[in-house]
Formats: structure tokens, sequence, C-alpha cells
């Protein structure tokens, strides 16, 4: 919808729409209340580069949808999106993820102009929620206009580290993989971690336990019962650092040795992962690439003055990074 929709539909002009939702004074009430219903009824929001332009002003705001303040992943993201936002004169609002239902994110959408977050929700679903705003959806690849993607290349990352391990002499490939598909889907679903793993391996395959939560406790609960269902397995890869992290702790109180008797990665590249012993071999997602891609998609779509255009896709790659956990 644009302003010229909720001009003919309330039968004013155009620049009587632009009186109204800007609060102007020349105006008369009811011809306000007759545009905003309009507007209500069409679902029109207002673009607030429009706004900018008739109140002055030249700030664009960012709203991010951070999936969880308690892994260190995604507030990393979050600091590089709020120091590279600040660079390019935009302003940053957050939101916790467990806490943005329908509404939340209405009221987010209403403050902003672009969405950014990783969103597991259908792109249709994902656009209606936020009211036709342009969104960028982190680690994905989207097709819907008016959904953007900052895509990880995380397939060659897994495969390096698999070569890698075989060079060291692991033969028996397991993973611990992530069950969150559990609480938003009713069932679980292989990760694409899992399955890019799985292709990597091969007929060396082990076997791959779910963890009920991808936390450090989550991770070491997962490890013991991987190591008690497959004991053969002598490299294990972990869906993320903080799995990780509990795999090594677990390692430690089974009395494991770490890398001789089990080899173990993450995945993200958290720099915590070098405080524990042995230090954690990771795949390192590339952070400020994430969110120096997303403010270049945003600034694209300032350009656009917002509107709902084809999807924009980026993409940000990984780096082995090798620690005495893989020997």
């Amino acid at each position: 919808m644009t302003i010229l929709d909720v001009a003919a539909e309330a039968g004013v002009s155009r620049q009587t729409v632009t009186r109204a939702m800007n609060d102007m004074n020349d105006i008369s009430a009811p011809t306000r209340r007759r545009v905003l219903d309009a507007a209500d009824r069409l679902g029109y929001r207002p673009s607030r580069f429009a706004r900018n332009l008739v109140t002055r002003t030249k700030t664009n705001a960012l709203g991010l949808v951070v999936s969880s303040f308690r892994n260190p992943y995604y507030t990393d993201i979050a600091a590089d999106l709020l120091s590279g936002a600040a660079e390019r004169g935009w302003q940053l609002l957050m939101s916790a993820d467990d806490g943005v239902g329908p509404d939340a994110l209405d009221k987010l959408c209403a403050q902003v102009d672009v969405v950014v977050g990783h969103f597991h929700a259908p792109e249709a679903e994902l656009r209606e929620a936020c009211g036709g705003l342009p969104v960028v959806n982190l680690e994905t690849v989207s097709t819907l206009p008016g959904v953007h993607s900052v895509h990880v290349d995380l397939e060659p990352g897994i495969g390096e580290a698999v070569g890698a391990l075989r060079e060291r002499g692991a033969r028996r490939f397991a993973m611990v993989d992530a069950g969150y598909s559990l609480q938003s889907l009713g069932a679980y679903e292989p990760t694409p971690r899992r399955q890019w793993f799985e292709r990597a391996v091969g007929d060396q395959l082990a076997g791959v336990v779910v963890a009920d939560e991808d936390t450090i406790s989550g991770g070491a609960h997962a490890f013991a019962e991987l190591l008690r269902r497959h004991p053969d397995a002598d490299a294990v890869l972990m869906f993320n650092d903080l799995m990780a992290l509990g795999a090594v702790q677990s390692a430690h109180v089974l009395g494991v040795d770490v890398p001789g008797r089990v080899r173990i990665i993450g995945v993200d590249g958290l720099a915590v992962g070098e405080a524990v012993n042995p230090p954690l071999t990771t795949i390192s997602i590339d952070r400020q690439g994430i969110a120096s891609k997303a403010l270049d998609i945003a600034e694209i779509l300032a350009e656009a003055d917002f509107a709902t255009v084809a999807p924009i896709h980026r993409t940000v790659g990984t780096q082995l990074l090798w620690r005495a956990s893989a020997g």
C-alpha cells in the first residue's frame, strides 16, 4: 500500500494524508480521523524515510531481534550492529526473541524502518507480522519480496574441518545437533549443519545425538549420551561453541581424554573458547561481516524509500580456528 492508496480510500489529496500522518495543524480533526481510519483498513504503514523529510530529520532506525542475550554469539552480532549503525548514522532498537510474539513484533516495527534478526518463521508470516516492513533475515536465504537475507556459507567450513580431522587420524565421526525445531515445529528436523556434516563424513558416521538445549549444560548432557550410544566415535562436531564447551566439561567429568580419546570441534568462533582446557577448535563465523552486510542491505533499502523490492542477498564465510581440543 502507498500513500496514494490511502488518499483514494479517504477521498483526500496526498498532501492531506501527509498532514494527517505527521499530526500537522492545518487539517481538521474529522479529516485526520478519516485518513487514519483509511490507513488502518488498508494496513498502510507510513515510511519513516518520508516522514523524516517532512520533519526535517534524517535518522533511520533499525530494529534488531536478538535470539538470545545469554548466547555470546548473538550478543557479539548485536554489538557489531550497534557500533556499525552508529558509524552510519542509524538508530538501533533491540528486542529479545523470546518476548517477540506478533503483537510485540508489530510494536517494534512501528518504530523502525527495517527489522533484522534470526527468524525461523515462514517468510510470508514474517512479512505479515511486520506489516510489510522490510526484513533482513540472518543466516538464511530469503526468496520473498520484502524479505532479504545475509547467508552464512558454512558448508565449506564443515567440510574443511572434517578433512583436517581425517588428516589427524579421525575415523569415526559423530555430532550433537540442536533440537530447537522441537519447540518451534513440535517435531525434530535435522539442521542444515547436520546435513552438511553427514554429507562430509559419509560412511564414517558413527551417529548423531540431538540436544534438548543448545547451551553449555545441554551440550554436556548430549555429549555424555553420545559417547554412551557411540563409544567408537573419535571426533565430534557440536552444533555450536556453547555446546562444545559443555562437551569439554563433560569429558573432564567422565575422565575422557581430549583430544587423545576424542576430538571436539564447535561452531561460532567465540572468544571464550580460548579460556577452556584444552582450548576449543571452532569453525568461526564472520560475525562482523554479518552485521556489516545487514547494514549494507538496510542502506540500499533506505535509498529505495523502504519499498517492497526483490530479495537482496549477501553472503559471509567462515574460518577454521584450530586449537588443542581437536589435536
